[in-house]
């Protein structure tokens, strides 16, 4: 072997083609073969799992991208235009976490999951009225208010809070808010559908809706010279941004009656504003003690989450809500009377019995076939059906009679009241899916110095100490407070 290596190498021994295979002897052709066909097969091995796991990470990548993209998305940003007496909302504690926590998480999508309130801070007053921080006679005028209040929020949005697909806005609006935010809405309806897609709306108590808002029921008056307060402008829903309006029923702002000869339904509107407009963001660090409409939160959310509550028109862009108000207003002062004299056992059943019968005086003084995205000013003759409301007076008073002996004889159920009848899409073709037929909800007995529908009615005579007279009193001689 030795011997062998050390001699000369024949060429063609050694020499090797440029395909790879020796030349000579077909032992040694096969061989050069062999490696010829495995070098593919080891690249293809060795290659497979390195194309695997980078096709694994690109994937990876992506899902992680789209979830972050997911995150920015649901990231919304909340701009908060308050009502008359709050010029900043962040110095109320807990007016702009309800404000997301009871209507803005529940109905707007975007929200659902992470929303960031911010305020957007303005006058906020009405000149010359002296309720608490509306201004008094120093006070700013509604138009002027308005202006200011539509300035700032303008240039949040085409500023620090500018919307985006990515970064969606939504405006909520309160009573004077509402106002404010109807007139943006107006404005931004100029951009392209795709602009506007980026923002949406969420009003509550808001004195511009269509159909019950009380400045839209007073359009006729214009521009009003001295008082500078503007009716009219209803707030538009043939836009591309989604909105939903809120309102209590009965409330004098969103829910003003249709027929103003019904002094009924006038008195029980204004008594409306006074005791539950003022609530609808309540608990707060003005209304520590009050509750939405005398509504608990889960109460709340039920009645706004309800089918039979709501109604959108086709082709619009907006949802409306009427939430049921337990307890009539107009009762809300025998209500405190009785509990600031220790007389509730009095008036409970006398509430009671009179509550059904008055609810079917005051209903003629609204038309609940009239769709809520319809403007619909103040009308002078109700349409009223002598012999219906001769058979509604009458299961009134036989269920008045019902209540009222429930509260005497100490019976564990509470009176119902009926909720506002749905909208018949074959009378107004409103494309909504509640039922025609009203739904019956229990009423919420209420005690003095929280609004209407607060704590339940006592079988026997409470006690009223000086520190209950105290609040009853408060409540009697406190403004509302949006």
């Amino acid at each position: 072997m030795v011997g062998r290596l050390a001699g000369p190498i024949a060429p063609d021994d050694r020499m090797v083609t440029a395909a790879g295979r020796y030349r000579d002897g077909p032992g040694r052709q096969k061989v050069g073969a062999m490696i010829g066909f495995a070098r593919p097969v080891l690249r293809t091995v060795l290659l497979a799992p390195l194309a695997a796991a980078a096709t694994a990470l690109i994937a990876l990548t992506a899902g992680l991208a789209a979830s972050v993209t997911a995150l920015v998305t649901l990231a919304a940003t909340a701009l908060i235009v308050p009502g008359t007496g709050v010029p900043n909302p962040q110095a109320v504690p807990g007016y702009m976490e309800n404000a997301v926590g009871y209507y803005i998480s529940p109905t707007t999508p975007v929200c659902a999951t992470v929303c960031t309130a911010e305020p957007v801070p303005y006058a906020a007053q009405f000149w010359p009225f002296p309720f608490e921080g509306w201004g008094g006679l120093s006070g700013a005028k509604l138009d002027v208010s308005v202006t200011d209040g539509l300035s700032q929020l303008t240039s949040d949005l085409v500023g620090t809070y500018r919307p985006s697909d990515q970064n969606p806005v939504v405006v909520f609006g309160y009573s004077q808010g509402a106002t404010v935010a109807s007139r943006q809405k107006t404005l931004l309806s100029k951009l392209s559908a795709q602009d506007q897609e980026a923002v949406s709306f969420v009003l509550i108590g808001n004195p511009n809706r269509p159909n019950g808002g009380l400045f839209e029921r007073l359009a006729a008056f214009g521009t009003v010279p001295i008082l500078d307060a503007t009716f009219g402008l209803p707030t538009p829903t043939d836009t591309a941004m989604a909105t939903t309006d809120i309102a209590f029923e009965y409330d004098g702002v969103a829910d003003f009656p249709l027929y103003p000869v019904n002094l009924l339904a006038d008195l029980n509107a204004i008594a409306g504003f006074w005791y539950n407009h003022g609530t609808m963001l309540s608990p707060n660090g003005r209304n520590p003690a009050e509750s939405p409409n005398g509504l608990s939160p889960a109460e709340l959310a039920a009645a706004i989450a309800d089918p039979a509550n709501q109604q959108r028109l086709p082709g619009s862009d907006t949802t409306y809500v009427l939430v049921p108000t337990p307890n009539l207003p107009l009762l809300q002062p025998l209500r405190e009377f009785g509990a600031f004299t220790g007389l509730q056992f009095i008036t409970t059943p006398l509430i009671h019995l009179i509550q059904p019968a008055l609810k079917v005086l005051i209903d003629t003084g609204y038309d609940r076939t009239l769709p809520y995205g319809r403007p619909a000013p103040l009308r002078l003759i109700p349409r009223v059906n002598p012999l219906t409301l001769t058979v509604d007076l009458a299961e009134a008073l036989g269920q008045g009679i019902n209540d009222a002996l429930r509260d005497i004889t100490g019976a564990s159920n509470r009176p119902s009241v009926t909720a506002p009848p749905a909208i018949s899409t074959a009378r107004a073709s409103v494309a909504t899916t509640a039922a025609v037929r009203p739904r019956r909800v229990a009423a919420r007995p209420a005690a003095a110095g929280t609004g209407p529908g607060r704590t339940a009615a006592p079988t026997a005579r409470p006690s009223t100490g000086p520190s209950e007279r105290a609040a009853a009193t408060q409540r009697v001689r406190r403004a509302p407070a949006p």
